[in-house]
């Protein structure tokens, strides 16, 4: 693919957390999904978190449900979290059976879809809850998947952010919003590159062009690290795991959708050691 023009990746360059839309209930996954969300918070310009429940808030004797009301009881401690933090946020109790499909449908616009992984951390990958792997497949959207024990979303960690990338000019959006958030709490990015065969002067030409924007971006210089190998998700999930990352970063393309079983992103999703942030690419 032919290097776009500079214009044309300055175009690329400018992906935003402008809504950051929190799955909550009141499990472990939820609460690193909390912590993850507030963490991005300042990133972006609007917080809500949203809690999914199968019962109506009040029965037809007027008495809310007591699963309604320990939703609300989960929003308002979150947002009592923020405020504690100085972040405003918005809370929604939605009602609905289909779990999975209403976060989606309130994602549907672009909004920052932050949900808990497994509830808790293993020596081996822990895999995301149900809820969890039924967006990764389902959310066409950028989704962040939050591991408990990850520390990811801790206010006093600097994140250790790892990015997958190719030589597509679409790498450009996903080291910019890795940037911004290590630019925003004083962390830095190891971006890496996995393919089946050595790498020629494109992929070269695009590593140098996204190491010097993240450099004018953080203020530091990029870990790089470029390595051969069959199977890339499971290589770039043991480099985060050996490098101790706190986030990873990938993208999914329009060949990486939820209809092809063995899409990279997914396999990423469910196979790292720390939280997953996947971010839609843009046909280029």
């Amino acid at each position: 693919m032919a290097i776009l023009p500079r214009h044309r990746l300055a175009e690329l360059r400018h992906p935003t957390l402008d809504r950051v839309l929190c799955a909550v209930d009141a499990g472990r996954a939820s609460a690193e999904a909390i912590r993850e969300a507030l963490a991005l918070a300042p990133c972006a310009t609007r917080l809500r978190f949203v809690t999914v429940t199968d019962r109506a808030e009040a029965g037809a004797d007027g008495i809310a449900s007591l699963a309604a009301h320990r939703a609300r009881q989960t929003l308002e401690q979150a947002q009592a979290l923020a405020s504690a933090r100085g972040l405003p946020s918005e809370t929604e109790l939605v009602a609905a059976a289909d779990v999975v499909g209403a976060l989606l449908a309130r994602c549907a616009a672009g909004a920052l879809l932050v949900v808990g992984g497994d509830g808790e951390a293993r020596q081996a990958a822990p895999a995301p809850g149900p809820i969890a792997t039924a967006l990764a497949a389902g959310a066409t959207g950028p989704l962040l998947v939050a591991r408990a024990g990850a520390a990811a979303g801790a206010h006093d960690v600097r994140p250790r952010i790892l990015v997958a990338v190719d030589d597509s000019p679409a790498a450009a959006p996903l080291a910019a919003l890795a940037g911004g958030i290590a630019a925003a709490r004083g962390g830095y990015v190891h971006l890496v590159h996995v393919q089946g065969r050595g790498y020629g002067s494109q992929m070269r030409h695009r590593l140098a062009e996204l190491s010097t924007a993240l450099i004018e971006q953080t203020g530091s210089e990029p870990v790089v690290d470029v390595a051969c190998a069959a199977n890339v998700a499971a290589h770039v999930c043991r480099l985060a795991r050996d490098s101790a990352s706190t986030l990873l970063v990938a993208g999914r393309g329009e060949r990486t959708r939820r209809r092809e079983a063995g899409a990279i992103s997914e396999r990423i999703v469910h196979g790292a050691p720390c939280s997953v942030l996947v971010l839609p690419t843009p046909a280029v």
